[in-house]
């Protein structure tokens, strides 16, 4: 809030009177007086404003760095706590594709993880569009499988399938769909809350930790098709205006099908028709593939902060070419989407980050990017035999 602070107000006013007084006892230098006096309080209560907010902003930000420590070189806390009380072993589990690069790296993920489970994982592909969306989990519901895997699908498009699937006691577990618990999924992974997490650090992270600091002139970009996106920018935008008054945050929205496709164009476009812009956040860090060549070729500079970074974009980071990243440790969570399949088909409960929908992530920029980028990023390496010696089939 900009304005005299109470205190300030106060000295200045007895300042005043002061020098009031002595204009009335007929001070040779009464109006001169009365003059430098005021000039001097004003003078004063101007530089303890500013004192004041320089105060404000100092904690605020000291508040984001605080919020954002426990992300930065190290990643957040393993989901999964309790071992499996029992294997489904020869269960077939449906994976429904959403179509894009993500949705696939989940699917060659899940494969190791089923072999190393003992149960057999089948691929849908289901695409965005409501025609083949319902077309795949109407096939879904002919194969009764023993559990079904959904990534990224929006609810609305199969909740006629999905009361079907739930009627046949078909478990269903889904990860980066909001709003999925008002359906009756059970602890549903990468929804809302971990969504809202990450629009809140990304925001903390672009004012502590990002060349424009307190000068941020944001934009957010959002892919309405992956719903997750919005709760982030909805976050991010909050969380910002908390934290940096003085900053400014829009939204932009770039379509699932311009991904490998016109996304640069489009993004490089709002770029050129708003040249304040001094921050490039993406909802999905999808909508940058092939951005950095793209912005070379336009002559356009400017920070980039992504959310779940896939291989390509951690080549990016890798190369410099995209500033810093919210890692979404993908391995670990197809692995965990695995794990709670297995424990709902057989009746166990839930517990630890698992059964909140929280996954691992960490702030990754250059410097992390010590592994090869093509295999993904995990926060833990041994992720295979942890979730082994959780299942009972380890060594």
């Amino acid at each position: 809030m900009r304005g005299s602070t109470p205190k300030a107000a106060l000295a200045a006013i007895a300042v005043l009177t002061m020098a009031l007084v002595l204009a009335a006892c007929g001070s040779s230098g009464g109006s001169s007086s009365s003059g430098e006096s005021t000039a001097a309080s004003e003078s004063s209560a101007g530089a303890e404003t500013t004192a004041s907010e320089s105060g404000g902003s100092s904690r605020r930000i000291a508040t984001a760095k605080k919020e954002i420590g426990p992300y930065i070189g190290r990643p957040s806390a393993f989901p999964v706590t309790e071992k499996l009380k029992e294997v489904p072993e020869g269960a077939t589990i449906d994976y429904v594709d959403c179509g894009t690069p993500i949705c696939a790296l989940f699917w060659q993920l899940l494969g190791p993880a089923a072999q190393t489970m003992g149960v057999k994982v089948e691929r849908v592909k289901a695409g965005s569009a409501a025609n083949t969306v319902s077309a795949a989990f109407d096939s879904v519901i002919a194969k009764h499988p023993a559990g079904v895997i959904v990534g990224s699908v929006t609810m609305q498009l199969w909740s006629n399938q999905l009361k079907e699937l739930q009627e046949a006691e078909i478990p269903v577990v889904t990860t980066g769909i909001t709003g999925a618990e008002e359906f009756g999924i059970e602890a549903p992974q990468a929804s809302n809350r971990s969504s809202e997490e990450e629009g809140r650090l990304m925001a903390d992270y672009a004012v502590a930790e990002m060349g424009g600091g307190e000068e941020t002139d944001a934009v957010f970009y959002e892919t309405p098709e992956l719903t997750f996106t919005t709760v982030v920018g909805e976050a991010f935008t909050s969380e910002l205006e908390k934290v940096c008054p003085r900053c400014s945050v829009r939204i932009a929205k770039v379509g699932i099908e311009e991904f490998g496709n016109t996304a640069p164009n489009t993004v490089v476009s709002d770029l050129q028709a708003n040249p304040e812009t001094n921050l490039a956040v993406f909802g999905s860090n999808e909508v940058a593939g092939g951005l950095p060549a793209a912005l070379q070729a336009a002559g356009i500079e400017i920070e980039t902060l992504g959310n779940s970074p896939a291989p390509t974009e951690l080549q990016y980071l890798k190369e410099g070419k995209q500033t810093a990243g919210l890692g979404f440790d993908l391995p670990v969570l197809t692995w965990t989407l695995l794990d709670q399949t297995a424990r709902e088909i057989v009746g166990q409960k839930l517990t630890g980050p698992e059964s909140e929908g929280i996954p691992v992530n960490q702030f990754l920029t250059q410097k992390d990017i010590t592994f090869d980028p093509s295999k993904g990023w995990t926060g833990y390496p041994d992720f295979a035999e942890r979730f082994a010696k959780l299942w009972g089939v380890g060594g």
